[in-house]
């Protein structure tokens, strides 16, 4: 892209709309993973390692549920509480509000417009009401209070914005300029006697057609997170599950700009028959020389193998890169991922180099200082 989209941003973000949507997990599998090409309906400037952020909808179906309970058509005409902008009732629920989040003050407003018993006491009992809060929606509330009639404009107000999801990006703008592409992992949870979806994962799964619904988006820079500058240098990328996104930008990157470096990808998931996204992009990659491949399907055989482990098995080449300057990069979970993978990393550092703890310490401080160590970890 040319033109600069210092103007997009998320008060005044860009359009998109979906150009191709495929699975990319197996039948069998028990996670639902999708590949998403969005085409750009203006100007966007962005890198590989960064992040698009997509502005979801709700699905109808709660939205007409609230409007049931409320006796409202949907029709009514309220002012968003925080752009000050009129619009339907309907626009305000399905765009704006975050119909999954049930706040404390939430219930506190409902106590103070119409003071209840067992609302009083759910909110003087802090472990009750976290429970509370975590196994119910503000349709439960407005459902069990139905007698209870605020005011639209107060309601509204109520409820916590629908904020923006964000999305590494999957593919390079010298290959795809006018597109983005996006790895997307459906979110399911359960919930009650069924299960819930993630709002932004629904919507770009499901519920967005293809070519027609318009998906507000910006570009969430990540400046510390991209390839090096010099094409000479060697990278050694460690992605399971969806963290393998942004690398697959990395290579298709490299590629276009015949840059010689070596490259090294490290990947994890459970099942290689379900489970191996862009299987043949990689193979392909590896089969010509371009690409270092190492797998790791955790649940294909009885002990378990995760990408750590790999980089256990292969510390002395691993270690052997690093001393050759290559930038070390990490994507995905950040509750157990990635603590596991910087446990490894320290591990081998202080077995290849015969170092103590704290100098293998100073060693990996000094990768990220030098900004070799890069993590996209969510």
């Amino acid at each position: 892209m040319t033109i600069s989209d210092k103007t997009f941003n998320r008060n005044n973000p860009a359009t998109a709309v979906i150009k191709e949507r495929f699975a990319l997990t197996k039948p069998g599998s028990t996670k639902q993973v999708y590949h998403i090409s969005l085409r750009i309906e203006q100007p966007l400037t962005f890198r590989v390692g960064d992040s698009i952020a997509i502005f979801p909808q709700n699905e109808k179906e709660h939205v007409e549920a609230i409007l049931e309970v409320l006796g409202a058509s949907g029709n009514e005409t309220i002012t968003d509480p925080r752009s000050k902008e009129p619009m339907s009732l309907s626009a305000f629920l399905l765009f704006k509000a975050n119909l999954r989040q049930l706040t404390s003050s939430f219930l506190k407003s409902y106590q103070h417009y119409f003071p209840n018993p067992q609302l009083e006491a759910l909110l003087e009992n802090r472990e009750k009401l976290s429970d509370y809060l975590k196994t119910h929606e503000p349709y439960d509330l407005l459902l069990a209070y139905k007698g209870f009639k605020l005011p639209l404009q107060e309601l509204c107000a109520l409820f916590s914005p629908l904020l923006p999801r964000f999305y590494s990006v999957a593919s390079s703008p010298i290959c795809h300029p006018e597109e983005v592409h996006l790895t997307v992992a459906l979110t399911v949870y359960p919930w009650h006697e069924g299960q819930r979806y993630g709002v932004a994962s629904r919507f770009l799964s499901h519920i967005a057609e293809i070519e027609r619904t318009p998906i507000p988006i910006y570009v969430q820079k990540a400046p510390h997170f991209t390839l090096p500058q010099e094409d000479l240098t060697p990278i050694i990328m460690v992605g399971p599950g969806t963290g393998i996104a942004p690398f697959r930008g990395f290579m298709q990157e490299r590629l276009a700009r015949s840059a010689k470096g070596k490259n090294w990808l490290i990947f994890g998931e459970r099942h290689k028959m379900h489970n191996y996204y862009y299987q043949e992009f990689w193979e392909e990659l590896s089969s010509q020389g371009h690409l270092k491949l190492d797998t790791a399907f955790s649940r294909d055989q009885e002990e378990k193998i995760y990408v750590q482990h790999l980089m256990q098995t292969r510390g002395k080449e691993l270690f052997a890169w690093l001393e050759e300057g290559a930038h070390f990069y990490v994507c995905g979970d950040a509750a157990r991922m990635a603590k596991d993978v910087d446990a490894a990393l320290h591990q081998i550092i202080q077995n290849q180099a015969a170092l103590s703890p704290d100098a293998a310490k100073a060693y990996v401080k000094a990768l990220k200082q030098t900004k070799r160590y890069l993590t996209d970890i969510y």
